[in-house]
């Protein structure tokens, strides 16, 4: 019987191992077929192929021993071997039009080799690096007839010369003068009876704001009124011991006994006093309290500064704990202007730079303001700068929380530059590029490096020159032609240059 088990147990694992051995043979098999499939799906270049980086076009992104564009002599070789593809005039196992899967060995080992910021991780969050490996200026886009160009309803615009002042533009936000701004609040909990004035009024500084209500206000009232009572009783005694110390009826011990206790009384006092200070009371409504001897929960929220009521944030009738923002005053008319500078650009402003901010909401409109403070660290997150500039005007056209962009100068001396209308430039992937008009249905896609600019234009500092002819309005749309998975396709032809 035992012998039987044995035999079984070794029955089934002799029928494991089987049917794992099988597995991992099928696996291989279906490995080697996929890898045979990718193989078959990208067309990659005769076997003689260098996979040397340095043998590398990369205006082309292909191999340059084997780059026909630039060596028009090897053409009739690959077409001797039938790798030629007739419709784009490139070898079929170069034509990234009809194989867009194409990698070559050279790409692999430069992707390794580059810096992370060259393959878009370090991309900057206003004008993105062009990859250098970028093939689009050897693209051209081909209408059918001029009157497709109509149809698409493409609009061109010269590319302008102008003289501009070195600067740093970044997101920017209309803040309060700190320095001119109060939160109001008390040392005790509170209740707002009634409010007293109206946001957006005129206050001066001691005026009376709010009618408050608190439960500690009786008891710190009735200290005080006792510290008072007892110090004022020791103060006398103190006065009958000197006059019997100079008459040497007491010792002297007696009479220092005395003036401590007199100073502790005075101590008390002063530190009720301090309360009812804190909380906010004056020292007519001390005097009042000390005269009537009488105590009430009820006080008066008074402004700190003179200003404007920017808001109420108390609710009437609602407890809320001691130290609560209860209002806000400040001088609208004095306004920081703060900016968000990229890590790179901060090195470049000073105190005393003039900027310009731009609202969102107002089009062009500028608002001028000196550079006041620069943030000595970044933030963890955004990798920015706090920049804080003051308005040099006061303005009643600017609010509070008012989005914009901030322009610093950062130098006296314009430089000459040149501009680009912003709705010409696309980002088409790898590069920014704008479309230029070569004739009425023919345009090339040129790769440019722009840079902040004014109002309505980027500043181009490579790839184009004034006077040239840019599409404005359906640069978008000739984009989409240069993707794979083009919108437009149909309407026009891309082909790369010859």
């Amino acid at each position: 019987m035992f012998r039987n088990i044995v035999k079984f147990i070794l029955l089934i694992a002799i029928l494991l191992i089987l049917a794992v051995v099988g597995i991992s043979c099928k696996g291989s098999s279906s490995d080697t077929k996929l890898d045979s499939e990718q193989s078959e799906a990208i067309v990659l270049p005769p076997d003689t192929l260098s996979t040397e980086i340095a043998d590398w076009c990369a205006e082309h992104r292909v191999p340059e021993s084997q780059c026909t564009l630039c060596h028009p002599a090897l053409i009739a070789k690959f077409k001797a071997t039938g790798d030629w593809c007739g419709a784009h005039n490139l070898p079929e196992s170069h034509c990234r039009l009809c194989n867009p899967d194409i990698v070559f060995p050279q790409e692999k080992a430069l992707q390794k080799s580059s810096p992370k910021e060259d393959s878009g991780l370090g991309i900057s969050i206003f004008f993105p690096k062009n990859n250098p490996n970028c093939a689009t200026d050897g693209a051209l886009i081909q209408f059918a007839t001029v009157k497709t160009v109509e149809r698409a309803g493409l609009t061109i615009e010269p590319v302008l010369s102008a003289v501009l002042s070195p600067s740093v533009e970044a997101p920017a936000e209309i803040m309060l003068d700190e320095t001119n701004t109060a939160v109001v609040t008390t040392s005790v909990p509170v209740l707002v009876v009634r409010w007293l004035a109206q946001p957006g009024q005129l206050i001066k500084s001691g005026e009376a704001i709010a009618e408050l209500e608190s439960p500690e206000m009786p008891k710190l009232q009735g200290d005080y009124l006792e510290a008072s009572a007892h110090g004022k009783v020791l103060e006398l005694e103190l006065r009958r011991n000197e006059e019997l110390l100079k008459q040497n009826l007491i010792s002297k011990a007696g009479y220092e006994t005395a003036l401590a206790s007199a100073q502790v009384a005075q101590a008390e006092l002063a530190k009720t006093e301090g309360f009812l200070r804190a909380a906010g009371l004056t020292e007519a409504e001390l005097e009042r309290i000390e005269a009537e001897k009488s105590v009430t929960p009820r006080y008066w929220l008074r402004a700190t500064i003179s200003g404007r009521l920017m808001k109420r944030d108390a609710k009437l009738g609602e407890l809320l704990p001691a130290g609560t923002p209860l209002t806000l005053i400040s001088d609208p008319s004095s306004l920081w202007i703060e900016a968000k500078v990229r890590e790179q650009d901060v090195k470049r402003i000073k105190v005393g730079q003039e900027m310009e901010f731009m609202p969102d909401a107002s089009g062009n409109r500028r608002f001028k303001g000196q550079v006041i403070w620069v943030v000595q660290y970044l933030d963890r997150e955004t990798r920015t700068a706090t920049v804080r500039g003051k308005m040099l005007y006061s303005s009643d056209k600017l609010n509070p929380g008012e989005f914009g962009r901030a322009i610093i100068y950062t130098h006296k001396v314009n430089t000459s530059a040149i501009l680009v209308p912003k709705d010409a430039v696309q980002w088409e992937g790898c590069c920014n590029v704008v479309f230029v008009q070569e004739a009425l249905d023919r345009y090339r896609p040129r790769k440019v490096k722009i840079d902040t600019g004014e109002a309505d234009y980027y500043r181009v500092t490579e790839g184009i020159r004034p006077g040239e002819q840019v599409v404005v309005h359906g640069s978008y749309l000739l984009k989409t032609e240069l993707k794979k998975e083009s919108i437009g396709a149909g309407c026009c032809e891309v082909t790369p240059s010859s």
